[in-house]
């Protein structure tokens, strides 16, 4: 209407113009039909026409805008649909993240035939229901989102594979990564939640096969590769041991590769095994050769709960460690173990006594209680039993990490060594 005004306006001023330029002489205008003429000036004429010409204007642009008012009625219409679903939309989202998942569900699909993206309603419509347990919905969900978006079904299959290892649906998840990596085998999609399957569900075996690829694709990087191979291979160490075959442990320690055969978590799985089945002289052996080249608190705290057949020569050796670990708790533990062992009572309390000023343990004072009713000082013992039952109830906290020893000694915890002055350890 506005752009109609201006013209108006415009043809006026030169209409204007034109009666000046032509004030002396007007001119006429004449025009005949039939037994009709008008006569007229040319100034009257040109505002007449331009008058007519945007009444003309006008009059189309109103017939016009009634012709299309059902159209636009409809396309407002759909865009405040559109807007709605929208909202729902984002309401779903944000009770996905809150878990409301019964809410996130209802808001997802309210609106869902205005949607925009049908395919992330559908989807997100479907984790809200596999949190609430309700599979079935979540599985229709998804078959919604292929059917609305045919292009997007791998899209649509890796969520669905995710979704079923996330709710330990295992043979199902596999058989769709099957499905998948028929599809395309060289995404890299597939490899990766394959990977998440296998260690869920705890396929040690299939999880060893299949590092070689993820490696080969660059799906895992050398320290992840590393850790998940130690992680197989202590979990089939662990295996094993459970189990009353010596064939089935020998076969799980001959699968390690010689480059992992001396990794504290993998030799500890092996020397847990070996004390379970009272094979004291090998865990011994394997602790110290692995302990020469590779030193661990782990495995020196192990090196104390074997009793091989010579005592004598395991202290002596643990002793010569003295020199190059300087006052290692763990170390000192041990040697206070092996004391007792070889019934050195005075040694060993010593050893104890300096391993508790380092880094106070349960179990020091425990070993320690141990040593002190030997030597008959009953009183001293109790306030060391009574000390390192404080500590196990929470008496006392200590910051600290966890050894990811196998389940016989999962409780067995080490904090992280400080910085402590070199002090001379107890004399032999």
């Amino acid at each position: 209407m506005m752009k109609a005004v201006i013209f108006g306006l415009i043809v006026l001023i030169l209409a204007v113009g034109l009666e000046l330029l032509t004030h002396d002489d007007s001119g006429y205008l004449v025009v005949g039909y039939g037994q009709w003429m008008v006569e007229t000036t040319l100034t009257l004429a040109v505002i007449v026409a331009g008058l007519a010409f945007i009444g003309g204007y006008l009059a189309l642009r109103f017939f016009s805008n009634m012709w299309r008012a059902p159209q636009r009625l409809g396309e407002t219409r759909q865009r405040r649909r559109n807007s709605r679903a929208s909202k729902m939309l984002i309401e779903g989202l944000i009770d996905i993240e809150e878990g409301n998942w019964d809410r996130a569900e209802r808001a997802l699909v309210k609106d869902i035939a205005h949607s925009n993206t049908p395919l992330l309603n559908y989807i997100a419509a479907a984790r809200a229901a596999q949190n609430q347990g309700a599979y079935e919905r979540r599985d229709h969900y998804l078959d919604l989102a292929r059917e609305t978006t045919p292009a997007a079904n791998f899209a649509v299959e890796l969520a669905q594979a995710e979704l079923q290892i996330s709710s330990g649906q295992f043979d199902q998840a596999l058989a769709t990564i099957r499905h998948l990596r028929a599809l395309d085998p060289r995404h890299p999609q597939p490899l990766k939640l394959l990977k998440s399957l296998y260690s869920q569900h705890r396929d040690w075996g299939q999880l060893l096969g299949l590092l070689p690829e993820l490696r080969k694709r660059r799906l895992v990087n050398k320290e992840e590769s590393q850790s998940l191979e130690v992680m197989a291979h202590v979990e089939l160490l662990q295996e094993a041991a459970r189990s009353e075959s010596d064939a089935y442990l020998i076969e799980a320690w001959k699968a390690v590769p010689n480059r992992l055969r001396r990794h504290p978590r993998i030799v500890a799985a092996y020397v847990y095994a070996l004390l379970e089945r009272n094979e004291l002289d090998l865990a011994e052996q394997l602790l110290q050769e692995t302990l020469k080249r590779n030193w661990s608190d782990e495995l020196i705290y192990l090196y104390g709960l074997v009793r091989s057949s010579d005592l004598v020569a395991q202290l002596t050796r643990a002793e010569a460690w003295l020199s190059q670990q300087g006052n290692n708790p763990w170390l000192l533990l041990t040697l206070g173990r092996l004391a007792q062992y070889n019934g050195l009572w005075g040694k060993a309390r010593q050893y104890l006594e300096t391993s508790i000023a380092y880094a106070p343990r349960p179990e020091a004072y425990r070993e320690l209680g141990k040593v002190l009713e030997e030597i008959g000082d009953s009183e001293a013992a109790l306030e060391c039993y009574s000390k390192g039952l404080s500590m196990t109830t929470g008496g006392v906290t200590e910051e600290g990490g966890k050894f990811s020893l196998p389940e016989a000694a999962r409780e067995v915890s080490l904090p992280l060594r400080e910085p402590t002055p070199q002090l001379t350890g107890p004399a032999s």
